[in-house]
């Protein structure tokens, strides 16, 4: 009977042996990743086409406090005035949140952020895209979420 009791007492130290050595060699024990954040963002497009072009104001409503390091803005689609492509150069992430975004924040996105918008050429976002990129980590290993889209994929 004790020779029973012993052998399954060696087996079950086995197991947990194999089981904690198996972790660390399957890097389980790496920490996990981190939810994306859940924000309420309004978008006001004003569409002009005055000198200083088109704009886009996002108003944090409310939810998730974000880190403004942790996030970026992707534009694509916008042109000049003529039709061609002009690119983001400037962050207004960057250049105009506080640290710690929360509700209350605006952001504006203009043609100020633009390169490729000439003197007497005004920037259209009519069929721009833009993503609000979060980013927790700058490791290569870290997933990236759009935690914003404009506009709406539903509504084009």
């Amino acid at each position: 009977m004790s020779t029973v009791i012993g052998v399954v007492l060696m087996i079950a130290i086995v197991v947990v042996l194999a089981a904690v050595v198996g972790s660390f060699v399957l890097d389980l024990g790496q920490q996990q990743p981190r939810n994306a954040p859940q924000v309420a963002i309004v978008a006001d497009y004003n569409k002009q086409t005055d000198p200083s072009g088109e704009y886009l104001n996002l108003s944090v409503g409310s939810g998730d406090t974000l880190q403004r390091d942790e996030l970026s803005i992707v534009v694509s689609g916008a042109r000049d005035s003529s039709g061609n492509d002009v690119s983001l150069t400037a962050s207004p992430v960057q250049a105009q949140a506080p640290t710690e975004i929360r509700a209350g924040t605006e952001l504006t996105i203009n043609a100020d952020h633009f390169s490729g918008v000439g003197p007497g050429e005004h920037l259209d976002l009519s069929e721009a895209t833009l993503r609000l990129v979060w980013e927790p980590d700058t490791s290569e290993e870290t997933e990236t979420y759009v935690v914003y889209r404009w506009p709406d994929p539903s509504t084009r």
